[in-house]
């Protein structure tokens, strides 16, 4: 099967070489993917500047049925995306079906939220002059997503609210997961949307990603991703609106006064689900030494929930890796950890006699040295580190020994002492009793100011506003009051 590009209206296969498309489920050539060059963004960035006037000037109400159109396209086609999701990928195929209605979800909610994005009147110091505030879309967007979500990410945090806030697209799906991209476009296209409004152009990131970033039709750029691509792409694109949710070692800090067992549950549903190629996931884990060894026996009476095989049958829960790649990284992470003196409780590398090299076991490490990889950089698996603290003055310096800012948790019963700490540990968000990777659309996400973990807010009315420039029109009234 042939996974083309969408230009302008029209399926094309555009100017790069095809590409195989390989499952990591199986190691079978699933299709192959015709990818994009500079030319091909080019073609795409005119069109949605053409595209810009018409989407713009519909009404909030023209737009939220448009966005409504696509949300039902979407769910018309969940059960032939997922499958497909989940052969690309290697999630489960109840994750993927989920992913696909989160999907059609975000357009649904964008399209009631963009109603109530009103304006408002300044009240200034001169009686008879008025000054009006109102949003307007910044422009057209080159839009660049990871692979780990590749269209619950997509829809949620920049297709529909984009389109929401009137900014033609230009979308540059991770070329390992491009072949699900290309047909969740035929959902655009079942809904009528004019020629423009979205296009894809598939490629590698430095050479479609970067066209993107430097093209003078682009006004701003939406990125997920790593750290180091993050700062590429902020550096090509110079002065253009950029939104970055970049990456994420989320901990998890159980303090003594802590429900073990909820914190077990919620840590390792945080850790787990999509094999843990999260980047709001438990990263990591900071422990109270009084109550390290109960959280262990918590989580190993919880760890056969977590079954790792073919994700096309119903009872797995967790399916392969995705990328070569990342699953390197932390085969490195765990071999390191254990050179360094952690302990392995369960799981730690592949799992024997599967089809590919991708089955990762889901793994529980306990005295893991701070200064380990575990602890400072982001692993992206199924893995569970344990770093143990016995004094809580210490756990503001295990806290910064990583540099990213994204999603955090606390377990305690002492919810005075929680929200202080949320307040000083500067993360984009921090759970209290709950998992780090918990994220409804409506929650504003996003990393601490400064940190490795970017910047922009997702999520509900705040992908909305990230999308949206304040305009201020002042009037002189004539009429004397």
């Amino acid at each position: 099967m042939l996974f083309k590009m969408y230009i302008d209206g029209n399926w094309q296969e555009g100017n790069g070489e095809k590409k195989d498309v390989i499952s990591p489920v199986s190691g079978d050539v699933i299709g192959q993917l015709c990818t994009g060059t500079p030319e091909d963004v080019d073609l795409a960035a005119k069109a949605a500047k053409r595209a810009l006037y018409q989407l713009e000037h519909m009404t909030v109400f023209e737009r939220a049925d448009m966005m409504m159109r696509i949300s039902a396209a979407i769910m018309n086609r969940q059960e032939e995306l997922a499958k497909l999701l989940t052969n690309e990928h290697g999630k489960p195929l109840a994750d993927a079906m989920g992913e696909v209605a989160g999907s059609a979800g975000a357009f649904r909610e964008c399209a009631e939220q963009i109603k109530w994005m009103d304006g408002t009147i300044i009240p200034l110091r001169e009686a008879n002059k008025r000054c009006l505030v109102f949003n307007k879309p910044i422009g057209v967007f080159g839009i660049i997503t990871p692979w780990n979500y590749p269209l619950g990410t997509a829809s949620m945090y920049y297709l529909a609210p984009g389109l929401a806030a009137g900014c033609p697209m230009v979308w540059n799906p991770a070329t390992s997961t491009a072949a699900v991209a290309s047909a969740f476009m035929k959902c655009f296209e079942d809904a009528k949307l004019p020629a423009g409004f979205i296009s894809l152009v598939i490629g590698s990131g430095t050479v479609v990603g970067d066209a993107l970033s430097v093209h003078p039709l682009i006004a701003g750029i939406g990125f997920t991703g790593s750290t180091e691509v993050g700062n590429i792409i902020c550096s090509r694109a110079k002065a253009k609106h950029t939104q970055m949710e970049l990456g994420g070692n989320g901990p998890a800090i159980v303090l003594k006064d802590a429900d073990i067992d909820l914190a077990a549950e919620k840590i390792m549903g945080g850790a787990f689900p999509n094999a843990g190629q999260i980047c709001t996931a438990t990263g990591r884990v900071l422990v109270d030494d009084a109550v390290a060894d109960k959280l262990v026996e918590a989580m190993m009476s919880k760890i056969e929930i977590y079954k790792l095989g073919n994700p096309f049958d119903s009872d797995t829960t967790i399916g392969p890796m995705h990328s070569k790649g990342t699953i390197d990284i932390a085969l490195e992470h765990i071999e390191k950890g254990l050179e360094t003196g952690a302990k392995l409780i369960t799981g730690g590398g592949r799992q024997a006699d599967s089809p590919t090299e991708h089955y990762i076991m889901p793994t529980i490490m306990d005295y893991v040295s701070p200064q380990s990889l575990l602890n400072t950089d982001e692993t992206f698996g199924p893995v569970v580190p344990l770093i143990r603290f016995k004094n809580e003055k210490d756990i503001k310096g295990l806290v910064e020994m990583s540099p990213y800012r994204l999603f955090s948790a606390i377990f305690t019963q002492n919810i005075d002492k929680a929200m202080v700490m949320t307040e000083e540990y500067n993360f984009g968000a921090c759970h209290i009793n709950e998992g780090s990777n918990m994220w409804d659309t409506m929650m504003p996400a996003g990393g601490g100011g400064g940190s490795a973990s970017g910047f922009g807010r997702s999520g509900g009315k705040y992908s909305i506003k990230d999308f949206s420039e304040t305009r201020t029109v002042l009037v002189n009234l004539q009429t004397k009051l």
